[in-house]
């Protein structure tokens, strides 16, 4: 894809609309996102950066995703996650836990929670083998 380089101006809404187009268009029910800028910042050791590149990640792919398929009509089910922490001050992976946000388009419950590692600790919510997450998005 032109313009996507993993770095902080990869082309964001060029994967959206990619990923619009193969579920509207191609027929196709799954799509895999994944944009490195925010692990790359992470391993730059930019807050400023990193925190620039999940505002992007919100603001070119999960919002107009989420606001196209709402608007065609769509149920859908969103995961949200990072692959692996990679902590400014670290500027290394670690393997600490990750926070996941759960989307599911037909549960409206306007909860108004917050997504960040702090808050995922506290709702109790924990996968302990990370390769079985894909499960809780494809659960009945």
């Amino acid at each position: 894809m032109e313009g996507a380089n993993g770095g902080l101006h990869t082309n964001y809404a060029g994967k959206t609309e990619a990923a619009v187009n193969t579920l509207l268009n191609e027929g196709n029910d799954f799509v895999y996102i994944h944009v490195e800028a925010p692990d790359e910042m992470g391993h730059q050791g930019s807050f400023e950066r990193k925190v620039k590149a999940i505002e992007n990640l919100d603001t070119y792919v999960v919002g107009p995703l989420v606001k196209t398929l709402e608007e065609k009509g769509i149920e859908f089910r969103m995961l949200y996650l990072p692959d692996h922490p990679t902590p400014v001050r670290l500027r290394t992976h670690t393997s600490d836990s990750v926070p996941y946000l759960l989307y599911d388009s037909t549960k409206k419950t306007g909860d108004g929670v917050l997504y960040c590692e702090k808050c995922a600790a506290q709702t109790g919510h924990f996968v302990a083998q990370g390769h079985n997450i894909i499960e809780k998005l494809f659960e009945a």
